[in-house]
């Protein structure tokens, strides 16, 4: 089951792998760094235990327990027309409202804002690059001569601002003097081929195609051309509200938490009934800040807790990484799988990792392969 937001460092193509090493007959499943959720929705349909998932992004959480309480109005409120105006408006009240929202999800367990989870998907789609909410963006308010607030252009480059191409304007005496070609040439100016141009009754006319054809003129197929995200063909709102129904269903009897990720992680409270699968996939200590919490300690962190519970058999943990970042759990006795996402921005990737703890099934081997 596909995410209905694009994600950085998504694991959706190495779920058959994750699930593979965790296996399916596990009780419990605790994934602290959700994300996308895209090891969770492509679970084997054998799985039948409890989950518990988390996410220190307020507005990632509120997605998945919107999502899962109220998969219709979060439909609604992410079914809008692309338009950079309403993007940029949406992304300042987002982060502006994300302190509030992660206090009232971190103290509710039922707190969701429906709205608040559309438009966030909403303009995850429409952004381009990393960082969607994960500062204050190029624009802010600020107030006019009669004090009321107005949307402006916020003083500064933002975050995310970028600066236009202004090309050789402004360059003064380097500036590049574009090639007027034959122009102004005077009685060495050569005369362009006019063609067909002035010969009368014998002048072909040119073939306009359907052009002029009025009423029986054949428009072009663009295909899924600017159809963005969410634009497939037929009643958009119902494809959305059918795709969300089933990631609701998905997500049916998942606790959603939102907070540091230790707080789920309690061996105690995960082995509560028999053997658990543990999905970490924390941001990567050897990439640069892409996610709205970042830190740099956290994989480090990680690390020290897998080293510390490894060797409890009631665990099965996955850790991900890039190749090298986990390679001392190795000396006790984790083994690392490799696995190449997808191409995106930066074409395939071969550094991604996957360190599975003792306990984890053991991958099956031909000997006389």
């Amino acid at each position: 089951m596909k995410s209905p937001f694009p994600w950085f460092g998504g694991k959706s193509k190495a779920a058959s792998l994750i699930w593979s090493r965790l296996g399916s007959e596990c009780g419990n499943y605790v994934e602290p760094f959700f994300g996308s959720g895209a090891v969770w929705h492509n679970r084997p349909s054998s799985f039948s235990g409890w989950a518990v998932v988390n996410d220190l992004d307020g507005n990632l959480a509120n997605v998945w327990r919107a999502m899962q309480r109220d998969p219709d109005a979060v439909a609604e409120a992410a079914c809008w027309p692309v338009n950079e105006a309403d993007l940029h408006a949406r992304h300042l009240w987002l982060v502006r409202n994300l302190p509030a929202l992660s206090a009232r999800l971190m103290a509710d367990p039922e707190y969701h804002e429906p709205r608040t989870a559309g438009w966030w998907i909403w303009g995850a789609c429409c952004w381009i690059g990393g960082g969607w909410c994960s500062g204050s963006g190029a624009w802010g308010t600020v107030q006019d001569s009669e004090g009321v607030p107005v949307f402006a252009m916020a003083e500064g480059d933002g975050v995310h601002r970028q600066i236009p191409d202004l090309g050789d304007a402004g360059k003064g005496v380097n500036r590049k003097i574009p090639n007027l070609g034959n122009a102004g040439k005077g009685v060495n100016r050569q005369i362009p081929d006019l063609g067909d141009a002035g010969k009368g009754v014998h002048r072909q006319i040119p073939n306009l195609g359907n052009s002029g054809k009025g009423v029986h003129r054949q428009i072009p197929n663009l295909g899924n051309a600017g159809k963005g995200v969410n634009r497939p063909t037929g009643d958009r709102h119902a494809w959305i509200r059918a795709w969300f129904a089933d990631l609701s269903k998905s997500l049916e009897g998942v606790r959603v938490c939102c907070g540091d990720w230790e707080r789920v992680c309690s061996v105690g409270t995960m082995t509560r009934n028999g053997t658990c699968a543990v999905m970490l996939d924390p941001p990567y200590s050897q990439t640069e800040a892409v996610y709205a919490h970042d830190s740099s300690t956290v994989s480090h962190d990680v690390r020290k807790w897998c080293l510390a519970n490894g060797h409890d058999k009631r665990l099965r943990i996955a850790l991900c990484g890039h190749k090298g970042e986990h390679e001392a759990l190795e000396a006790h006795g984790w083994t690392v799988e490799t696995w190449a996402k997808g191409g995106g921005y930066q074409g395939a990737d071969d550094r991604e990792r996957i360190w599975f703890s003792p306990f984890c099934v053991q991958p099956y081997r031909d000997l006389f392969a």
